[in-house]
């Protein structure tokens, strides 16, 4: 599920240099730490198909739209096995997108003599495409007939302060950076018991913080905070800890979790929300897994190296195509399908057409 103009928002720092052994001690200076795409973790020698991981969360998460909550998307029955698919990987989508921001994150982490660039390169990321893109997606839903098959607030001012749509997760990622990048300016974090006592704090935090005003996604930055935190410690403490005992700890917590969750979509045990035992345990243990799991693929790099496109413009694409191919009583399949494609390609047409302009780099996909 970041800036103003300002030059020096717009200059390139160092990429991190790490061993795949271990983390070196000393800090690198703080690159282009995207939110959901970025840095070229093929070069960051990391034992791990990271980009191919990004794309298979991007179609868990289009397909998600696609299908739709009741009352909107392809408006299938609860039974039926297109929402039985999406609501099974509901525990996973999202904190899959955060743990591997986690990932990421740990390569260049925030340094307290530049905190600020950090934070400017923050808002040019996440805020301009949050500003612009929302804006644009809330004109659709209040202009464009059947578009609007979810909530859409009275007031525009609404989409920026609450959660809206989507876009709730550039707020709580926002917030989330902001959590960690004062952590790791303080040096609460270096140590394994420092980062052991965030992660605790963490999972507490998920499992007890209720906002009902929910400002900026607060509860969703609670809920995902845990799962950031554990990509930051696969990068950074991942030598501590044997490959064995971290793949049977993932693999149990993944099939415990999955046998709870389960039980609860056949209506054997009540919901479990976000901020729950089980999630934790679904979110973290698939996270981890996955990341050992994934293999190289070409088609998924290909997707996961326009992440962050697809993650801002993905349900305008799936939307239309959806309205379209429902006029023409398309069936479900091919509604799922043509849907699921125009929503991965077209925000990546989008994106290499964003690249032209300077403005419309920043504007449409938060790049310089």
């Amino acid at each position: 599920m970041q800036s103003i103009c300002a030059g020096a928002m717009f200059r390139k720092s160092a990429k991190a240099e790490l061993a795949v052994g271990s983390i070196p001690a000393a800090r690198p200076a703080v690159g282009e730490n995207s939110p959901v795409s970025g840095v070229n973790m093929r070069k960051s020698l990391l034992p791990y198909h990271v980009v191919e991981l990004r794309g298979l969360a991007c179609i868990l998460l289009v397909a998600y739209h696609v299908v739709g909550i009741p009352g909107a998307g392809m408006q299938v029955a609860d039974g039926s096995m297109y929402r039985y698919a999406t609501d099974s990987f509901e525990l996973i989508r999202m904190p899959l997108f955060t743990f591997i921001s986690g990932l990421v994150y740990a390569l260049n982490p925030a340094r307290v003599e530049r905190l600020t660039i950090f934070f400017l390169k923050k808002l040019r990321r996440l805020g301009f495409p949050f500003l612009v893109v929302s804006a644009l997606f809330y004109f659709l839903q209040t202009h464009a007939p059947g578009v609007n098959g979810t909530f859409v607030p009275d007031s525009m001012w609404h989409i920026y302060v609450f959660p809206y749509a989507h876009f709730w997760y550039l707020q709580a990622l926002f917030l989330i950076f902001t959590v960690v990048a004062l952590f790791d300016a303080a040096h609460l974090m270096d140590r394994p018991s420092g980062f052991l006592l965030a992660l605790s704090g963490a999972g507490a935090a998920c499992l007890t913080v209720h906002f009902d005003s929910n400002v900026l996604s607060v509860n969703e930055a609670c809920f995902l905070l845990p799962h950031f935190l554990l990509g930051v410690g696969v990068t950074r403490f991942r030598a501590m800890v044997p490959r064995t005992v971290l793949l049977g700890a993932a693999g149990f917590a993944l099939a415990l979790g999955i046998a709870l969750h389960q039980a609860s979509l056949w209506g054997y045990l009540p919901h479990f929300g976000w901020n729950s035992g089980v999630a934790l345990l679904c979110g973290m243990g698939g996270a981890v897994t996955l990341l050992h799991a994934m293999p190289s693929s070409r088609a998924f790099r290909m997707l996961g190296a326009s992440s962050y496109a697809i993650y801002l413009h993905h349900a305008m694409f799936a939307a239309g195509a959806r309205v379209l191919l429902h006029r023409m009583d398309a069936g479900d399949g091919v509604i799922f399908c043509v849907a699921l494609i125009t929503g991965l390609i077209g925000p990546m047409a989008l994106e290499a057409l964003a690249r032209l302009r300077p403005w419309t780099r920043v504007a449409l996909v938060g790049k310089a």
